[in-house]
């Protein structure tokens, strides 16, 4: 892969990574520049993020993140970028006198 390009892949990576939530279309730009296909099972698994905010992300596919876009990237280590800490996730489940309702996140900032 020549200079530039690494460069435009880890700019780009850099920026989504910035923007609080994450883009299939980068993964999708990046491949192309660099005239590679993604890896179908990795590419499978970030697919549905796509537009989905870190901040709502447990914790730890936020950190898996990284090596699941190199993967995608067929392996390809294009970023180098630094994960920001989310809030902590917690999954909580609303019981009603039957049975349970709703399953809800709740965020804590801090």
């Amino acid at each position: 892969m020549d200079d530039i390009k690494q460069q435009v892949a880890i700019t780009a990576l850099n920026k989504m990574m910035s923007q609080g939530h994450f883009s299939i279309c980068t993964i999708d730009q990046i491949a192309k520049m660099l005239d590679i296909t993604p890896d179908p099972e990795a590419y499978a698994v970030l697919r549905p993020l796509h537009c989905i905010d870190y901040a709502t992300m447990p914790r730890d596919l936020y950190a898996r993140l990284p090596d699941l876009i190199q993967a995608a990237l067929s392996g390809q280590k294009v970023f180098q970028f630094e994960l920001r800490s989310p809030p902590a996730t917690q999954l909580v489940l609303i019981q009603g006198p039957a049975k349970p309702k709703l399953l809800q996140r709740l965020f804590h900032h801090g």
